[in-house]
């Protein structure tokens, strides 16, 4: 996907005032918002294993059922106006294409549900704060999430469909919200149009967390 592309799509979308993920509805597991799958609350306490360490233990959790990537896609652009609909899934299922070539360069296991919700968290937090965050401390929220007790339980759920949803879902969402800042470092965008994304960013993020964003910090040590 060109950044021109995706930039000209995606302030279609912003410039009509809409904030992906801001209406909610609880139900069922974990939680979900208006067709999308919602992960449990990170517990911020649990410290962040080395690379060492990391390398040591297994991953946390893998989306094993079959990929989904349109449905999900599909899912993700019912938060857009109608007549958007069908640009943002093409955007979504390109950004999924993204994010496994970057999950390729992290050298994380496939489908590594951590490393989804770790883009998720870093793509989101990119935007709201206008700011870059290094492969180092991306992949330290990475090993963060994979230390939570919660995401194991939610790797080893029953229903591996939902844990697809979960992973497919954080990683495309995580990984539009990237390209959306890099796309205004390359030509930055009018006050008001930066500020839909930064009002998408905090409702992201606050779906999510369960806390305001506006206190998290990312560095090479995770999520703070």
């Amino acid at each position: 996907m060109s950044v021109r592309l995706f930039r000209a799509v995606t302030l279609a979308a912003l410039l009509a005032g809409v904030s992906p993920l801001s209406h909610s509805q609880c139900c069922g597991f974990g939680m979900s918002y208006d067709n999308v799958v919602v992960w449990p609350a990170p517990d911020l306490r649990v410290p962040v294993p080395s690379y060492a360490e990391a390398k040591k233990a297994p991953p946390a959790g893998l989306a094993k059922a079959k990929p989904a990537v349109q449905t999900n896609a599909r899912k993700l652009s019912l938060h857009f106006p109608p007549d958007k609909r069908a640009e943002m899934e093409k955007i979504y299922v390109q950004s999924m294409d993204i994010y496994l070539k970057v999950e390729k360069k992290m050298g994380w296991t496939p489908r590594d549900l951590a490393g989804g919700m770790a883009a998720f968290v870093v793509g989101n937090y990119m935007v709201l704060n206008n700011t870059e965050v290094s492969d180092e401390a991306f992949a330290a929220v990475a090993r963060q999430f994979r230390a939570q007790p919660a995401l194991r339980e939610l790797g080893d759920s029953r229903d591996q469909d939902k844990v697809r949803d979960v992973f497919e879902q954080s990683a495309m969402v995580g990984a539009f919200m990237a390209l959306a800042y890099k796309s205004h470092q390359q030509q930055p965008q009018p006050a008001a149009v930066y500020e839909n994304m930064r009002n998408a960013a905090i409702e992201n993020l606050k779906l999510v967390m369960r806390s305001d964003p506006a206190g998290l910090r990312i560095d090479d040590s995770g999520i703070h």
